[in-house]
């Protein structure tokens, strides 16, 4: 008689509801941490880092300089010295744009110290539309002594010919400088959290090119855009990555290095992508840095604004002064929560503010 075996009857077991609930809190931590991962940038600087050891300097042509003649306005010879600057800022302006220089000199711009390193600040515009516009552009000169003015019309396309001119101006009246800020006139810069951080990069330092990159632009070919980048002039489907011209930053052996790549490099009239062409072409590699915000809109927090974040973009003339007074009315800016979130937070407050 055959004999039937019978397999072992195993009980049913259930995890614990503690167990359960150390899971999912477990899976909350993974998520909330590959969210910050993503939030802060490391990523983007980890591949900018790759960037950096795909190939060395390349010889370059002596410096594209500006001549003598090519300036109608320039600050005194003392503004450099008795030395130049640990950060020299230039700014990016327009004529019509006294109120947002004005605000920019009242706040951060009037600094000058950052983090103990010396600073100073200055404005590049080119000539105005309106002649008329000139008389009080020289009144500002004078008073400020804080004025650089190419001989270009001032306009949008013409931004190329202003970097070049700024950058020229560095090299030649204002040279020594460890490194060059460029920025626009609508940005809120936190020096000392700049200075902080660059005094820290390696030493001896490596030519740098930082900001936020933008990364796998296509070229614009709408005729109407003023983006518009037409192959003829710059044949490839997409861009290197490039710094956002919000704000960037140069050292002071970059500068030249670009302005001699500038000779060998097609006039694309979207600034911040010429100056990304002509770091590739010095052999120049951007580095990503998570903390300039780049074109991206945050909120009025004093926290993200005078801790967290080195650069914001798109603040008004009366929101920058507001910005600066009340932070300046605390201690510190940031509570310990908000300072453990950091770079979280504000991109949070920024995503939210975006809805």
């Amino acid at each position: 008689m055959a004999t039937t075996l019978a397999l072992p009857s195993w009980p049913k077991r259930c995890c614990p509801r503690s167990h359960r609930l150390q899971w999912g809190l477990l899976a909350g931590l993974v998520v909330v941490a590959l969210g910050s991962f993503v939030a802060s940038g490391v990523h983007e600087e980890f591949l900018s880092l790759l960037l950096a050891t795909g190939g060395g300097r390349r010889a370059v042509s002596a410096p594209l300089l500006p001549s003598a003649e090519a300036f109608l306005l320039v600050p005194s010879a003392e503004a450099c010295a008795p030395r130049a600057p640990f950060l020299l800022v230039l700014v990016a302006s327009a004529p019509s744009h006294a109120p947002r220089r004005q605000a920019v000199r009242n706040t951060w711009g009037g600094a000058r110290w950052a983090a103990g390193h010396p600073v100073r600040t200055f404005f590049a515009v080119g000539l105005p539309p309106e002649p008329s516009q000139q008389a009080a552009l020289e009144r500002e000169a004078a008073q400020h002594g804080d004025v650089v003015q190419g001989r270009f019309l001032d306009t949008y396309g013409n931004l190329t010919l202003k970097t070049l001119a700024l950058l020229g101006w560095a090299a030649t009246r204002c040279l020594g400088a460890a490194f060059v800020i460029k920025a626009d006139d609508d940005i809120f810069l936190n020096l000392p959290a700049l200075a902080a951080h660059l005094a820290e990069l390696p030493s001896p330092p490596r030519p740098t090119y930082l900001g936020r990159i933008h990364w796998q632009v296509r070229p614009n070919r709408d005729p109407r855009s003023r983006h518009h980048v037409p192959a003829s002039l710059y044949p490839d489907s997409v861009f290197p990555p490039y710094c956002s011209g919000t704000a960037y930053v140069l050292s002071g052996d970059a500068v030249p290095a670009l302005l001699g790549a500038a000779r060998h490099v097609p006039l694309v009239p979207v600034e911040d992508v010429f100056v990304g062409l002509c770091a590739r072409r010095a052999g120049i590699a951007p580095r990503h840095v998570a903390h300039m915000a780049g074109s991206a809109h945050f909120p009025a927090d004093p926290c993200c604004y005078r801790e967290v974040l080195f650069s914001v973009h798109d603040v008004a003339p009366s929101k920058m002064t507001d910005m600066w007074n009340e932070a300046g009315t605390h201690e510190q800016s940031c509570s310990s929560w908000q300072r453990t979130l950091g770079l979280l937070r504000c991109k949070a407050l920024a995503w939210l503010t975006a809805l």
